[in-house]
């Protein structure tokens, strides 16, 4: 049965903030969340490519949002608080869709504009199930599905992906991917009509074969969610440990195995209903001394500009090279993820290198951010210091793909640990101070937008999100014209 959407509209509060570092001749970084909020975490960056404008949500005691026009030099903040149920709890993904369905303005909706999704954990009216909220006016107004996605066993970490349509932005295919919280299967709830109604949640692993399900029984970390731009087909992405580790050593979210094995799912676009169906292929297994839980692994399709499907990309932390070392590794698919190629190492420095996330623009081009320290053992006692790092891969289809690579933090972002066995960090009594995630897409020009959290040098003090605009040394999107990077409409 398809959840009917409540029709909630909700007002912004709008309340510009600019605090402007000079990164190079052209890049530069920005605060995207007010000083007010000091407890931001976890964000989330897209980009309406039409006309250059960025979007970023982060959760700060339920999900916020904030809108750049002038290439992220100052921001437009958002409430998306429920008018009736009040905040969500977080988690949240944001995504840009098709083109908004009215012809003339109204008060929630402008012609010309693109419809933004924003995903979440909702905590009223069912606790711990997926909402899902769009605006037609550019985050002004928000519609608000609080049941969007609906498990029994509860969800936990929602990432949405969306294949926009060209005419309207009520034919597009929205997809909420999450795990519960019992036996951990990975769910893909899917919508036909641009997320006003979504069908049943689809488990992947009894689509798919016995081996995902085997293998990944009461254990993963649902890791993303992307459509081929140009096929519509979905791709999600998780991480586990073994059968042995995961019913001998627990279940679900202790997180103390180590979680050594990569899987991806693969399914046609979403058919009459919602319903989606899986075939599921092991990505990578680095064997149980090996660790790929320094959250997340990461994955991308780029656009092949063609009918045919483009190529899927994994990319994950894992201490392949030495018991202690973190490192950042890649790897690809040319064929729906039916197999892969083996993995290389990204990054060219030594140190810890942890949350990797990643964006496909045009064939093999790959652009990367994580976090790293010089420190190989990061510790609160020493104040460790933590960086920004960017890096791209032109060829990222080769056996051999060649990486550049630059920081993109103007200077030191957090000191201490990072604890990254999520919640059960409360009990470990590691440094959660950042949360789990940050995020990276491609702008108009072709020039990276990423996104982190921000503590600077103060250890467990205030956090805040921090925008970057990276200028790589190519651009990400063939033929883009390089002159519209770092700029929105308004820019210089």
């Amino acid at each position: 049965m398809k959840t009917a959407l409540p029709g909630l509209m909700l007002t912004g509060t709008i309340l510009v903030v600019l605090t402007l570092a000079a990164f190079g001749a052209v890049g530069f970084t920005s605060q995207v969340s007010p000083s007010s909020q000091t407890n931001a975490t976890e964000p989330f960056v897209a980009v309406d490519r039409s006309d250059g404008t960025l979007y970023v949500a982060w959760q700060a005691s339920g999900s916020k949002a904030a809108r750049s026009d002038d290439g992220g030099r100052t921001w437009v903040q958002f409430d998306v608080n429920d008018p009736v149920f009040g905040r969500d709890t977080g988690d949240v993904t944001i995504r840009v869709g098709g083109p908004t369905p009215c012809v003339t303005p109204t008060a929630t909706c402008l012609p010309g504009t693109h419809r933004v999704y924003l995903s979440s954990i909702e905590r009223l009216p069912l606790l711990l199930q997926a909402r899902l909220a769009f605006s037609d006016d550019r985050g002004g107004h928000w519609t608000i599905n609080n049941i969007a996605a609906v498990n029994p066993s509860f969800i936990d970490r929602p990432w949405l992906a969306v294949y926009p349509s060209d005419v309207s932005a009520t034919q597009a295919q929205v997809y909420v991917a999450y795990h519960d919280f019992s036996i951990s299967q990975i769910w893909v709830a899917a919508s036909n009509d641009g997320g006003a109604t979504f069908g049943p949640s689809v488990d992947v692993f009894a689509s798919a074969n016995l081996q995902p399900f085997t293998q990944s029984f009461c254990n993963t970390v649902p890791s993303g969610i992307e459509v081929d731009p140009q096929t519509a087909e979905v791709y999600v992405l998780w991480i586990t440990a073994d059968p042995v580790q995961n019913i001998g050593e627990g279940c679900d979210i202790t997180q103390i195995q180590n979680f050594h094995e990569v899987w991806v799912a693969h399914s046609p676009p979403a058919a009459a209903g919602g319903l989606t169906t899986w075939d599921a292929h092991l990505v990578f297994d680095g064997g149980p001394t090996t660790n790929t839980d320094k959250l997340f692994a990461a994955l991308a399709v780029d656009s092949s500009g063609t009918s045919a499907p483009g190529n899927v990309y994994v990319a994950f932390p894992d201490n392949l090279a030495s018991p202690a070392v973190w490192d950042i590794w890649f790897t690809h698919s040319s064929n729906n993820g039916g197999t892969w190629s083996p993995p290389v190492k990204v990054n060219n420095d030594k140190g810890t290198h942890y949350f990797p996330w990643i964006a496909a623009g045009t064939t093999g081009r790959v652009d990367f951010i994580w976090l790293s320290s010089t420190d190989l053992t990061p510790t609160d006692e020493e104040q460790s210091p933590w960086f920004v790092t960017f890096a791209q891969t032109t060829n990222g289809t080769s056996a051999t793909p060649k990486f550049s690579q630059t920081s993109a933090s103007s200077g030191v972002m957090h000191v201490g640990d990072i604890c990254t066995v999520g919640i059960f960090c409360s009990v470990t009594g590691g440094n959660r101070d950042l949360a789990d995630s940050i995020s990276i897409a491609i702008a108009r020009g072709g020039a990276a937008a990423l996104v982190w959290t921000d503590q600077g040098r103060v250890l467990h003090g205030p956090t805040h999100i921090t925008y970057g605009c990276v200028p790589a040394q190519q651009s990400a999107i063939a033929g883009a014209k390089p002159g519209l990077s770092c700029k929105g409409p308004a820019g210089p």
